[in-house]
């Protein structure tokens, strides 16, 4: 498990929910879509992970010829999981509007993203965007006093899962998982201990943060929340060993030289493989690609940079 990475997830996925749910007030009135949640979210991912995740985008100038608003590479040390993602927000009245044709070829959105995933190796799958008050599966787990939990704005799903004609979360929501399951399939609390350490004679409060793991379902739930249907995505480990969990093979390869080398450089900095990344995505009309390494360590240039420093 990437313990780091789950933690930035948690904190993401709860404050997409919070901050959506607040937007749905009356009073507030404040544009929160698609667009925006998702760049938002990759920034931050970025801005925290600065060693181990790279970030490439490019100006919006064609329509996304895949129904995909971002490609992600999540490179482990034996297997690399490469996704088309497509994200799409329930709205303010509660629906989930999966149908969508885009109109430069009249055909259905969903049917771009499987298609165009299947033709590149990759998995096809929806992030769903989405509040508390939607959600009646991925409940907020109810901490003890001095620790807090997460809400899970962000939810992945299958593409092959959900279908054109689907409305409402509720009727997908038990084939989905909290995105923060590609790093750590567990649920996970903070802990909250306070303490008081002195500046210049006076006393400062802080928060010391840790992660337990706690069990995905409370005394009365059903039991079937620790398992839910849906897509058994490979986690960190399984991209980093071999393990004896049986997980969806779609969009798992070898981990090659070229993927490493996402790591390495920007798209813009001449190489042949930034070269040819950057054309690829152009001509399909992805201008999103997040490449995260967690192979446990920090990406070598930068890893021996701050050596230096």
């Amino acid at each position: 498990m990437n313990l780091d990475i789950a933690a930035t997830l948690l904190v993401l996925g709860d404050a997409t929910s919070r901050n959506l749910e607040f937007s749905h007030r009356d009073d507030v009135r404040v544009s929160y879509g698609e667009e925006t949640i998702t760049e938002g979210n990759i920034l931050e991912i970025r801005r925290r992970h600065q060693d181990i995740v790279r970030v490439h985008t490019f100006p919006k100038h064609v329509e996304a010829r895949t129904g995909a608003d971002w490609e992600w590479h999540i490179i482990g040390q034996r297997r690399t999981l490469k996704m088309r993602v497509q994200a799409k927000r329930v709205q303010c009245n509660d629906v989930l509007k999966i149908s969508h044709k885009v109109r430069s070829s009249g055909e259905q959105q969903r049917d771009l993203l499987i298609a165009g995933a299947h033709a590149a190796g990759m998995k096809a799958v929806y992030c769903i965007y989405c509040t508390e008050p939607q959600r009646k599966f991925w409940k907020e787990f109810h901490a003890p006093p001095g620790y807090r939990s997460f809400q899970t704005g962000c939810l992945l799903a299958d593409a092959t899962h959900l279908l054109p004609t689907t409305k409402k979360l509720e009727e997908i929501e038990e084939r989905c998982k909290p995105w923060h399951h590609l790093f750590a399939p567990v649920g996970l609390i903070q802990e909250e201990s306070e303490f008081f350490p002195v500046y210049w004679g006076g006393f400062e409060k802080f928060f010391r943060i840790s992660l337990l793991q706690v069990p995905l379902v409370e005394a009365g739930q059903a039991p079937e929340a620790a398992g839910a249907a849906g897509w058994n995505a490979p986690t960190v480990d399984d991209l980093n060993a071999d393990t004896d969990r049986e997980f969806d093979p779609t969009g798992v390869e070898a981990t090659t030289e070229r993927d490493l080398a996402r790591l390495q450089q920007d798209l813009d900095d001449g190489s042949e493989v930034a070269q040819s990344d950057g054309v690829r995505l152009r001509d399909l009309g992805i201008y999103r690609m997040i490449v995260i390494d967690v192979r446990g360590g920090s990406i070598p240039e930068e890893r021996d940079e701050r050596r230096r420093r």
